[in-house]
């Protein structure tokens, strides 16, 4: 789409021209790449009769490194508020340290309900239960308690808060928790028992937002889950689960039911660890057709839907803190990010809609996604978060660049071009005026009307004039930010 920027000052020392082509495209992703870190404990996977198995932890993946500006190119490292500091490597990949700054939330107003091993509320008061919070299914036991230690670290990677060196790890650290225990001691979790928390979490008086199924249950398909899960749905009620730990071409359940968010793992750069789940599933042959024609499933899909961080730091049931490593690691990551998205909005979310929001901003590899490593690909926290969430408009200057003289070329009055890359990082439509300033005088501006999430270029060519060699600077501003690039004129 085209818009016609006319002119609404022009003030100059010798010319400028400000062209109007005005190419504005719709766009959801930021303009900056994401530039992870460091920082790996037991990892979940259960047999066909339910038993928990753990390795050991896995060490520290390697960091990625910074991309280099194009020569002559600005861009800012920031769009909007500045990202939160002293955060995992897994919030970083996640984007979450962006998403707590730049909307303002770190879950407020969300429940997450978890079905794990249990929780050791009195080891680390950020794990604090909602009121009627907790539900043992094992033995009934009236105060919280983790024999395990696995429920502990999912239920740290939620809602915790930070590490006695100021670390902060939880997704989601004002969100409110619920927890039921549904594995054992022994790391059995059987299906009628994880199927009993599923109902007391659809039915809790604080309906959760998202529930975390957090039990894998090796090489096997429990078509139990599938009614459970779509019932959780169709009482909007967003339900999270781990791919499972078996590898490309592994199975597991609740890891494979279509109508889950089934999470894969990552290392804290992204890439897709060797242990975690992928298959192609077909639904006809492993389910029947009744999904197909009462749920609406494909007749095919892919498992994982998404992958996230497994790797990270996290509580333990003894008071401290334990590196971690698993899918069953990465589904508490997506849930926290899923609590951040409805924190955002001020309407209630539909599965559906989160589901759209996770998928299309997910960052894929490849070509085309979904494959059985990525799945649609790496969540993408901030860019899931703006795509549900209500942000007012902010126009920010993404790129500038010029076509002018080196240090190395004559420029004694020489034209230099420009264009400049205006992003409405909001939601909402907004006019704001663009103004162009040579060496601190406004020389020109142009009024812009952008929707939501789209940008346009604006193009122009300046004459600088000199006594003498210089550095002269162009610079674009809007209501909410600038931008400058050096010019070096007059160079012998």
């Amino acid at each position: 789409m085209k818009h016609a920027l006319p002119i609404v000052a022009l003030v100059c020392l010798s010319t400028i021209l400000l062209v109007g082509a005005a190419d504005t495209t719709a766009s959801g992703a930021s303009a900056e790449a994401l530039n992870p870190k460091s920082p790996t404990a037991d990892r979940l996977s259960t047999s066909s009769t339910g038993a928990l198995q753990t390795n050991s932890d896995r060490p520290p993946a390697a960091e990625r490194p910074r991309s280099t500006p194009e020569s002559q190119t600005v861009r800012p490292s920031i769009i909007g508020p500045p990202p939160a500091t002293n955060t995992t490597a897994a919030l970083e990949l996640l984007r979450v340290n962006e998403v707590w700054t730049g909307f303002d939330t770190r879950g407020e107003n969300t429940t997450i309900a978890v079905l794990d091993s249990g929780v050791a509320t009195d080891s680390h008061r950020s794990l604090t239960l909602a009121e009627d919070g907790w539900k043992d299914f094992i033995d009934n036991r009236s105060d919280p308690i983790d024999d395990r230690n696995h429920g502990t670290i999912t239920s740290g990677v939620v809602v915790g808060n930070e590490t006695p060196d100021g670390t902060r790890f939880g997704v989601a650290p004002n969100a409110t928790l619920l927890h039921g225990k549904v594995i054992d001691g022994d790391g059995t979790a059987r299906t009628t028992t994880v199927l009993r928390g599923v109902e007391w979490a659809i039915t809790h008086p604080q309906q959760p937002d998202v529930l975390l199924i957090n039990v894998g249950h090796k090489r096997v398909y429990y078509d139990r889950y599938i009614e459970a899960i779509e019932r959780a749905r169709a009482a909007g009620v967003y339900v999270v689960v781990p791919a499972g730990n078996e590898g490309d071409g592994g199975i597991t359940s609740p890891g494979s039911i279509y109508s889950a968010l089934s999470v894969g793992a990552t290392n804290a750069s992204g890439a897709v660890e060797d242990y975690s789940v992928g298959n192609l599933i077909s639904t006809r042959a492993r389910w029947g057709s009744r999904p197909i024609y009462e749920y609406d499933w494909p007749e095919s899909y892919v498992v994982p839907t998404v992958v996230a961080p497994a790797t990270t730091i996290s509580t333990t049931a003894g008071g401290g803190f334990t590196r971690t490593s698993g899918t069953s690691f990465a589904a508490p990551h997506a849930a926290g990010v899923v609590a951040l998205m409805q924190a955002a909005s001020d309407r209630q979310l539909t599965p559906a809609e989160i589901d759209r929001a996770l998928l299309q901003t997910a960052r894929y590899p490849g070509q085309t996604p979904p494959d059985t490593r990525y799945g649609y690909g790496v969540i993408d926290g901030y860019d899931a978060v703006a795509a549900v969430a209500d942000r007012p408009p902010y126009f920010a200057v993404t790129r500038l660049t010029h076509d002018g003289p080196t240090e190395h070329r004559l420029g004694r009055n020489k034209p230099v071009s420009f264009e400049a890359t205006i992003k409405n990082v909001g939601n909402v439509t907004d006019s704001q005026l663009v103004i162009l300033s040579v060496d601190g005088d406004r020389v020109g501006s142009r009024r812009v009307t952008l929707n939501g999430t789209t940008t346009t270029t604006i193009r122009g060519t300046r004459g600088i004039a000199c006594a003498a060699p210089r550095t002269s600077s162009i610079t674009v501003t809007t209501s909410n930010t600038s931008l400058s690039i050096p010019v070096d004129v007059c160079r012998n």
